[in-house]
């Protein structure tokens, strides 16, 4: 019989008989450059803990954590989706783990008796584990990240294959900038900070209702913000203790599943929880005075301006003249040419602004005392940040992830044309796939004869949005920072509740 422990985040330890399979370990540390602190916390001692098995899901670092993986034991054998682009095995195997498998798509792996299966959409994936007559799905963020139709071909793809699914972990909060740092005009911080966590936890419901498991197990949002200026994200989350009610009142068809919120160190078996965790007896306010006291430095460190000096500043500008140069190549020149706008540093001492313009084909940095007059939006970060970002290949999940920026946006055309993507890809430093692909033809043509669906999936998406920015006709972004709470939920298909209600 499968048994889980929730440990922390998105970490789960699953015994199936005699082998320990764990799900992507953060246990330990902070992630995001120190933007992100673990919350609720990991049993004591759970970052020394054995298993036989290690399931990453993707390779963001609050599922792909170092200092967690360096702690761990290395003995075992870690999965990891197969993607087109080459590098994990070698990184796992100089953090010392000798047995690495990058798993690929609908391909099942058997350890010990344990079935192991990946369904892998762009860089993320969902894991079956099949032991005995028993299924379980974790499809931890994988679903929430991507727009309806993948999440669609993918719940179709999991209701084939698993028709009976006895346990569906999965997370129902957001972790992205957007829309809660991106400041516009009217906009209501708060109230669309709490509709766009009601829309993940509904798509929660969505997929639940659609695969209709006997249990499923939510997985909280596992970590808190320390910034001042950020704390207020952490407490528009949609509350916890109200899942399963919302589940009942706004879905049909509810009656065959069973709810489980856990904290960490509380079991589930047999469809049972075994609450365990001093947390059930304290409400979330409760909660978050303990975090807070608990990492009372870290706040004071994380409202602490270290000014960067001179020297960094003029390195900063080198670097990010000749990364927006390299990513050019991403978009068209109309594109390019509307991007006028300016980077404000907030830690440094004078001449804080990067005024950015595209002039004869090319991107140029100029600093100043003050922004562009015509910019289109106002980015406001930290030279520390911006410098980590152009010094590590997937840097910039820093500023996108970690909220480590801020986007003012002025009118709405600049929204309807998500120039605030265009402008935060052109500072960060991401692969680019039609630079990187032809270095290693053999293992994309690999990657995608084994994805066959979703390779037809995300071309036909690439063909009919090749005019557009991240465009989709169904989740279009300035819906979230224009449109009144009544015309959101109906073009976002999701109840109109009081969310104080629930509160």
């Amino acid at each position: 019989m499968i048994q889980l422990k929730y440990l922390a985040h998105s970490s789960f330890l699953v015994n199936c008989g005699k082998t320990t399979l764990l799900f992507d370990p953060w246990l330990m540390g902070s992630a995001y450059l120190d933007q992100w602190y673990l919350w609720p916390l990991p049993p004591e001692g759970c970052e020394k803990l054995k298993a036989d098995v290690i399931l990453i899901s993707h390779g963001h670092e609050d599922h792909l954590h170092p200092a967690t993986l360096k702690s761990l034991d290395k003995s075992a054998h870690v999965f990891f989706p197969f993607q087109w682009k080459a590098g994990i095995k070698g990184y796992l195997n100089n953090l010392g783990y000798k047995k690495v498998t990058e798993a690929v798509t609908l391909r099942t792996y058997t350890i010990n008796n344990v079935k192991i299966t990946y369904l892998g959409y762009s860089l993320e994936s969902v894991i079956v584990i099949e032991y005995g007559n028993e299924v379980l799905v974790n499809i931890n963020d994988a679903l929430n990240s991507n727009h309806e139709n993948a999440a669609n071909l993918l719940l179709k793809e999991i209701k084939t294959k698993w028709p009976k699914i006895d346990y569906l972990i999965s997370g129902w909060s957001g972790a992205s900038y957007f829309p809660n740092q991106v400041k516009y005009q009217g906009k209501d911080d708060i109230e669309i900070g709490k509709l766009r966590e009601q829309y993940f936890a509904n798509n929660f419901f969505r997929f639940t209702n659609y695969l209709q498991p006997v249990n499923a197990v939510s997985i909280p949002p596992g970590f808190v913000l320390l910034k001042k200026n950020d704390r207020w994200i952490n407490h528009v989350k949609f509350p916890r203790t109200r899942l399963a009610e919302y589940y009942k009142d706004n879905f049909k068809d509810t009656d065959s599943t069973t709810f489980f919120t856990p904290y960490p160190g509380d079991i589930i078996k047999g469809g049972r929880i075994n609450k365990l965790s001093v947390l059930h007896n304290m409400n979330e306010v409760e909660q978050y005075e303990m975090a807070y006291k608990y990492y009372e430095k870290e706040m004071q460190d994380a409202d602490t301006i270290n000014y960067a000096s001179e020297n960094d500043i003029v390195k900063l500008v080198n670097k990010l003249i000749v990364w927006m140069n390299y990513n050019k190549v991403l978009y068209n020149s109309v594109i390019l040419n509307d991007s006028r706008f300016s980077i404000k540093l907030e830690d440094a001492i004078s001449k804080s602004y990067l005024n950015i313009i595209y002039k004869e084909n090319d991107f140029r940095v100029a600093r100043s005392n003050e922004p562009l007059n015509d910019r289109r939006l106002l980015i406001t970060t930290s030279v520390r940040n911006l410098l980590y970002c152009l010094e590590h290949v997937w840097g910039g999940d820093i500023l996108t992830i970690g909220y480590g920026l801020t986007v003012q946006v002025y009118d709405q055309l600049t929204l309807e044309k998500n120039l605030d993507i265009v402008c935060i890809r052109l500072i960060t430093r991401y692969p680019i796939a039609k630079k990187e692909m032809p270095k290693e033809p053999f293992r994309v043509l690999r990657f995608y004869t084994h994805n066959p669906k979703i390779t037809t999936f995300w071309l036909k998406q690439k063909i009919m949005l090749k005019p557009y920015v991240n465009k989709y006709p169904f989740n279009e972004r300035d819906h979230w920072l224009t449109y009144n709470k009544c015309d959101l939920c109906a073009v976002c298909k999701m109840p109109q509740i009081n969310l104080e209600a629930y509160s």
